[in-house]
């Protein structure tokens, strides 16, 4: 397996480093409601909803509390085991519970079994818990406090122990001896590094000019014959997008009349000045305000209960018992949803609302119609059950004649583009040999120019909105010599580079040799990742 794997370290280096950021708790339950299953089955081993959840989303989100800027670790541990491709949570929470389990099995496999010894070593020397003294980074001290406290009062929240934090631990072990004795075999040259720094950090001088898009689609006119037989080519690529109509509520607390209206926040008497504390009138308002609120919350809840206990038979009567409006919309699309959807400012997650309901999967069970309960505005709730859907179709030619034209003119205008720059390219080449300049050469072939002065990587100076494309095509171009047609969504550019200069960093020498060490780190994630799709493809994952 290791050996198959090392054949290939070209296709290894050549992958990208997959990161994302903030990590949510997500309900699992609804993971499980959304498929229609009552467990997950990895290589013919069933999973209930509790050991996916402890497994799963919430070791996730564990990985991610105990992430700080001194202690990555983790934050790369949970990234190397999710799907990248996907911005599904669900998805993610799915890949990270399968991946966690096949590297368990990798573990025993490759006789990687980390010790008491070890785990406990990672959370004094290596975690959140060690605090680093700013002055000296050599000098360490584990907080025994904190860490109890978390164990204590942070874990129960979530319903883990101890043993699910130590599980994390060890299971990160394995994934960094694995992925460690994976990437042995892929050395990193500093030459490499070095030439790669240097082209990021330098800064270029070049003339340029541009040639429009816009000029070749005002030029091109296609006739209805035209666009049909387009059309018929790729009909089966325009579709009607799903639509969908929803009766929702949503659950408002019910504030006592003298708690209508949240107190405004004291104020300092000025600017410097503490904060002062409430008063006792405003405290007691607060408190009421929050009864209610967690009173919605329960209320919700039980509603949420009760649609799964009867399948959502009584969704409308369980509704009115409480007292809450039910609305219903007319059927809509993800880029149509009513306004007063739109309204419902969501809150505790990363979704939208959009996401929210057309990503709704049903089942043969009655309540995989309903989302999850969704967190709106302050303090209010939301549940929407789907009530209906026309599914995408082909799109007759009149209903994408218009997409069609479009898309004809775009690919035309594009080859006409192309045509022109290579044209414009050749002759201003020749010209340049000949010793003309480049803005006379470009002058003479119609078109203006434009410089730009000690240009840095990802700038964009006021005037030249593609210089980001400028600097990429240029960085390793020698001056004098022209680049390469730069296309970009506006047409494209042709420049010849006037200057390089490689900025003097008195601490390169220092960065080269870590910029090394974390492209090894880069190389050893990427060997694992690697490894890792290979025995995801091979795995039997069932719901």
């Amino acid at each position: 397996m290791i050996e198959n794997l090392r054949k290939y370290p070209g296709v290894i280096i050549a992958a990208l480093v997959a990161v994302f950021i903030g990590f949510l708790l997500m309900d699992s339950q609804q993971f499980f409601r959304s498929s229609g299953a009552n467990s997950i089955s990895v290589n013919n081993v069933s999973y209930d909803i509790n050991e996916y959840r402890r497994l799963g989303p919430s070791s996730r989100g564990l990985a991610m509390q105990l992430v700080s800027y001194q202690s990555m670790d983790l934050y790369g541990f949970a990234s190397a085991l999710t799907d990248s491709k996907t911005d599904s949570e669900d998805a993610m929470d799915k890949s990270f519970f399968v991946n966690r389990l096949l590297l368990q099995k990798a573990g025993r496999e490759f006789g990687i079994q980390p010790g008491d010894e070890e785990i406990q070593k990672f959370i004094r020397e290596r975690s959140v818990f060690t605090e680093t003294d700013p002055t000296n980074p050599s000098i360490k001290k584990f907080n025994q406090e904190g860490y109890t406290n978390f164990i204590k009062n942070a874990l129960g929240k979530e319903g883990m122990s101890e043993a699910d934090v130590i599980s994390l631990v060890q299971d990160f072990l394995i994934y960094e001896k694995l992925s460690a004795l994976l990437g042995g075999s892929i050395n990193v040259n500093p030459e490499d590094v070095k030439r790669s720094y240097q082209a990021m950090v330098q800064k270029v001088s070049a003339t340029y000019l541009t040639v429009s898009l816009e000029n070749f689609k005002a030029k091109e006119k296609p006739t209805d014959d035209e666009l049909k037989q387009y059309w018929d080519l790729r009909k089966d690529k325009y579709k009607t997008e799903v639509r969908r109509k929803f009766t929702f509520v949503v659950g408002k607390p019910t504030y006592p009349d003298d708690a209508l209206k949240a107190p405004e926040p004291p104020k300092a008497a000025k600017e410097g000045d503490p904060v002062p504390e409430p008063s006792a009138a405003d405290k007691a308002i607060m408190e009421k305000r929050r009864k209610a609120e967690l009173d919605a919350a329960a209320k919700m809840n039980d509603l949420l209960s009760d649609i799964d206990d009867s399948k959502g038979a009584e969704f409308e009567n369980e509704v009115k018992k409480l007292g809450w409006e039910l609305r219903s919309t007319e059927f809509f699309t993800e880029t149509t949803v009513p306004e007063e959807m739109l309204a419902l400012n969501l809150r505790k997650t990363t979704k939208t609302l959009t996401q929210i309901l057309f990503t709704l999967k049903v089942t043969t069970d009655p309540v995989s119609k309903f989302t999850d309960s969704v967190a709106i505005g302050e303090a209010d709730w939301m549940i929407a059950r789907l009530d209906a859907e026309e599914a995408s179709r082909d799109k007759t030619f009149e209903e994408a004649k218009e997409e069609v034209a479009k898309q004809w003119i775009d690919e035309k205008a594009r080859e006409a583009l192309k045509v022109a720059s290579e044209a414009a390219k050749t002759k201003i080449e020749e010209a340049v040999k000949a010793g003309k300049s480049f803005a006379d050469a470009a002058k003479e072939a119609g078109y203006e120019t434009k410089s730009v002065s000690a240009l840095a990587r990802g700038e964009e100076p006021t005037g030249h909105s593609n210089a980001p494309a400028l600097f990429t095509a240029a960085q390793y171009v020698s001056p004098g010599s022209l680049t390469d047609i730069i296309t970009t969504d506006d047409g494209a550019m042709l420049a010849i580079v006037d200057k390089r200069e490689i900025v003097k960093d008195p601490n390169f020498d220092s960065m080269l040799m870590g910029g090394v060490s974390q492209y090894q780190n880069q190389m050893r994630v990427l060997s694992f990742q690697a490894w890792l799709a290979q025995q995801n493809a091979n795995a039997t994952v069932s719901q």
